[in-house]
């Protein structure tokens, strides 16, 4: 009788605890600070979404401007860029800084839709080759909109994307060289379209002598060699160029591949592109520890 009361009570027991981890499995895990907003974009006649991604002090002090990171892939990437952030802040490497993210609804097939939006040229058999629609719903419409409702600044913006992601970015550099003054390309597909991106470059020279920007390039040495060499080419390429007011930082990565690329090379092109803005004074660790640090 003991047994089966013991057996009894076990069950119950196990059922209690499955019960309250079945109702706590049904809680979602959110991101502070954020807001989605969506759009849809007169330049590119498809629907989009915006994410922003606010600093701590933003409904602290209600008149307080900021710059504004622009980054792509946001349906992505997201969540590594929002403790990347945070971790940075942490440390003291970077100011603080609005992020926006360039994503678009549930349900849309984020492949075909970022091929579409990221690649300046068409390939064929594929919807492709609108890069210079996407960098205008960017410019006349996702920025106003920042720099009116939201309290970023006119002035510093960052853009950043990784893969067909950092093709686009290079691209915007070349495109409107005034609009951003950073730039972060991770594993830029600099392959696409027969290296067209040497072609966009070689156009831009010819008429220009200067790129006033600071721009990151990077790339893993375990991504695949067809994808990784274009890029490898581009880098010493842009490097030989020259450009007045380029302050160019070319980053590789060991024995990372194309997605795991995305950690180091976010961390390493945000310090890159704010150093300038960097600001002074200890990072967190060195406050906690030593309590008369400033």
């Amino acid at each position: 009788m003991i047994r089966i009361i013991s057996l009894f009570l076990l069950l119950v027991v196990g059922a209690v605890s499955f019960s309250a981890y079945a109702t706590d499995s049904l809680r979602h895990f959110v991101l502070d600070n954020t807001k989605i907003i969506p759009i849809k974009s007169k330049h590119t006649g498809r629907d989009h979404e915006i994410i922003i991604v606010f600093p701590a002090s933003y409904g602290s002090d209600p008149n307080k401007t900021y710059p504004v990171f622009y980054y792509l892939d946001a349906y992505w990437d997201t969540p590594l860029l929002v403790s990347t952030y945070g971790n940075l802040i942490y440390d003291n490497e970077v100011p603080e800084f609005l992020m926006v993210g360039l994503s678009y609804p549930q349900g849309k097939n984020y492949g075909e839709e970022r091929r579409i939006d990221y690649t300046v040229t068409p390939q064929e058999g594929v919807p492709s080759g609108g890069a210079d629609k996407f960098l205008a719903f960017i410019q006349t419409e996702v920025a106003p909109l920042i720099e009116a409702q939201y309290r970023g600044e006119k002035t510093g913006r960052i853009l950043g994307g990784v893969s067909l992601g950092g093709l686009f970015t290079l691209t915007a550099a070349y495109r409107s060289p005034e609009f951003f003054s950073g730039y972060i390309a991770i594993s830029p597909a600099a392959g696409w379209d027969n290296e067209v991106l040497f072609k966009i470059d070689e156009a831009y020279r010819k008429q220009n002598k200067s790129l006033n920007a600071r721009m990151f390039i990077s790339h893993g040495t375990k991504e695949y060699a067809p994808f990784r060499k274009p890029i490898e080419k581009f880098q010493k390429h842009l490097s030989k160029r020259k450009y007045k007011g380029l302050e160019l930082q070319n980053y590789v990565m060991k024995d990372l591949d194309h997605v795991s690329v995305k950690g180091d090379g976010y961390v390493r092109g945000l310090i890159w592109v704010w150093k300038p803005q960097k600001p002074s004074g200890p990072a967190g660790l060195e406050r906690e520890m030593n309590p008369k640090a400033k």
